[in-house]
Parts: structure tokens; sequence; C-alpha cells
């Protein structure tokens, strides 16, 4: 009798349980990921490849790690941030032995087996995640919730909704030229990524507009999602939906006849 397993066809990037595994290929250049992220702030220094060498090094899939990285500074804008358990400076998410520690505390979380050429900073983390019995209990992003940050219900899911959007991404839009000396460009969305830092550096949440998905654009564009963009996938409650249908039934619409020449209300 044949497998009840071979009648579905596996997704190649997600386990059975829906979420995406931290062992595994990248699948975004370091082209596509550089410009992809400089276009919400000129200023995140080109380390794309260096992910994604590393990463292979490891078997972590390095352009998700990359993605942790942008969630973390919150586009190279926090100062301090990290595991709560080893906080990280914004600089450390740049250098080549500091980003290679990250890939084998991530290689501990999603492994038992022993970490390959662990680094002095490694072997101390990886005791922290022995004595709270993490080690090799977090092989999917989503499994770091809870263990990266203290509230962190959906941290692997926002991470892994910024590379979901990066891998959608189809090259449209300019990467931001910078004025000497660093300064974002005067155009207008120079001036929204300035306000968007802004705003991350007072209360740490993100505006989600450059990592919209097609659906969220289309609503965006009709004119039915809030300000700022909340997260793609954060839920609605039921008074934001309700709010939502009132608004798409209230949208403007014009007079239009169908084939038969039944009366329809058609989308402006």
């Amino acid at each position: 009798m044949k497998s009840i397993n071979s009648v579905f066809r596996k997704h190649p990037e997600l386990e059975a349980t829906g979420k995406l595994s931290i062992l595994g290929e990248s699948r975004c250049t370091a082209e596509v990921m550089d410009a992809y992220m400089r276009r919400r702030n000129p200023k995140i220094p080109k380390v794309a490849e260096l992910y994604l060498r590393l990463g292979q090094r490891y078997e972590i899939r390095g352009d998700v790690a990359y993605c942790q990285m942008v969630y973390e500074t919150r586009s190279w804008t926090a100062q301090v941030t990290g595991p709560y358990w080893a906080p990280m400076t914004l600089e450390q998410w740049a250098t080549e032995s500091s980003v290679e520690v990250l890939m084998q505390i991530l290689y501990a979380f999603a492994t038992e087996l022993p970490v390959p050429q662990a680094l002095d900073q490694t072997r101390k983390q990886t005791v922290i995640l022995d004595q709270a019995g993490w080690r090799g209990k977090a092989s999917c992003w989503q499994d770091l919730n809870g263990k990266w940050t203290r509230s962190g219900h959906h941290y692997g899911q926002d991470i892994v909704a910024i590379w979901r959007s990066m891998l959608e991404w189809k090259g449209s839009g300019e990467v931001i030229p910078m004025e000497e000396g660093g300064v974002m460009g005067n155009s207008q969305e120079g001036e929204r990524l300035r306000s968007n830092a802004a705003k991350e550096r007072i209360t740490g949440s993100l505006d989600w507009t450059s990592f919209c998905t097609e659906e969220m654009s289309w609503l965006k564009d009709k004119g039915l999602l809030p300000s700022p963009v909340p997260h793609p996938e954060r839920k609605v409650s039921w008074a934001e939906l309700a709010n939502l249908l009132r608004r798409w039934e209230d949208r403007p619409s014009t007079a239009a006849i169908d084939g038969n020449g039944v009366s329809l209300k058609k989308e402006e």
C-alpha cells in the first residue's frame, strides 16, 4: 500500500508544521538582499555576502539570518539588540567574527550536534542554552519565540515575514542615493525613511510598508489599511475586521450594467 505521505507533495522550504527550518540553503542572492534592504535604509552595511558565506559554512539559511539582523537592528537604527541573555551592539551584526558566533548559536539551537570549530564566545552562549534546556530545541525560526526575547511570541514569524517579502520582491524601486556626509536625500522616500527610523527609535515598533505582500499592497492601495501598516501576519480583531468591511462597503463606486441588463456597482 502506498504511504499516505506520498500523496502530498512536500514543500521545499517548510516543515510539516508549516514552519521554516533554521538549517537549509539560502534562496536569495547577496545583490537582491542588499538592494532590497537598502531601499529601507541606505545606511545598512553591505554584509549580505558575509551572511550567505557563513550561513553556508554552518548549513544555516544565511538569507533568513540576514533578515534577523534587519529585524533586530530595526533596519540599522537600534544601538543595542540581540538575545536578552547576550546583548549585541549594532556593529556586532556586521563583523565577521560576530556573525560567525551568531551562526554557531543558531546551529546550537537547531541541533544537538557539537558546534563545528566553536569559538570561545559561542561556548559561553551554548552553556546558557544547555542550562535553559534549549539546546537542539529550536529547529525552526518560529521556535525561537520566547527563547531569543522574553516576550517574543511572534519573533520568528516576524523574521520569516521579512524573508518572504524579500523573496517576492521583483526588483522595483531604486536604491536611495545618499548625500555627502551620509545624509539621506531629500526625496519623498528619504523623508519616509527618516520618519520611520525616528519612530522606531522612540517606540521600537515597525512600519511594515516596505515588507507588504501583494495582497497587503492591494489593501493599502484601496485605503483599507491603517497607518502605519501593520505586520502582514498579525491577527485581526473582530472590531478591525468590521471596520475594514464597513470601509469596503462605503467605498466610492459607479453604476454599471452587466450583459443581462442588471444594475451592478463597480469600484472606481
